[in-house]
């Protein structure tokens, strides 16, 4: 065998460039050098390692970039054990949403019901109808003032 079948081969088995080198007894800057006169493109290896999510192998950057998460968040559900697929809490409100809540608080129903009803932060939701929903000033000015019981506050939590 020659020098370029051992280098196809040990391309073919997934290992890094430095363990190939290691494998060839040359430096890696001879098997760089070697690679690039052959013209043989060898990505280097994400530091990290692979991981399998629904069967599909791949560094956390491609999975995250697969899944639409930043690579941090991935990485923080995988320690965490939390869902890997389910998507990021913290995404922006939409306008529908902020429309759906602002008439909600229009037909009467608490705040903090209406925020429970649509499954989103009553705070965001209320930013979101301020930016999108332009008469909610009005539907807040003339919605109905429910207050909470401690028993109800103690049932949400």
């Amino acid at each position: 065998m020659n020098i370029e079948d051992d280098i196809a081969r040990l391309r073919a088995s997934g290992i890094s460039r430095t363990k190939a080198a290691q494998a060839l007894g040359l430096p890696k800057w001879k098997l760089d050098t070697m690679l690039e006169l052959l013209e043989i493109e060898w990505k280097p290896r994400i530091r990290g390692g692979t991981y399998v999510i629904d069967g599909v192998t791949d560094t956390l950057e491609g999975h995250a970039q697969a899944l639409g998460v930043a690579p941090t968040t991935l990485r923080q559900r995988l320690q965490a054990g939390n869902d890997l697929t389910a998507p990021p809490a913290n995404t922006p409100i939409s306008s529908e949403e902020a429309h759906a809540f602002a008439e909600l608080r229009r037909a009467g129903v608490a705040a903090w019901d209406a925020a429970k009803q649509i499954g989103r932060p009553y705070n965001t939701l209320k930013n979101a109808a301020k930016k999108y929903v332009k008469d909610y000033d009005k539907i807040i000015a003339t919605a109905p003032r429910i207050r909470r019981s401690p028993e109800e506050i103690e049932q949400a939590a």
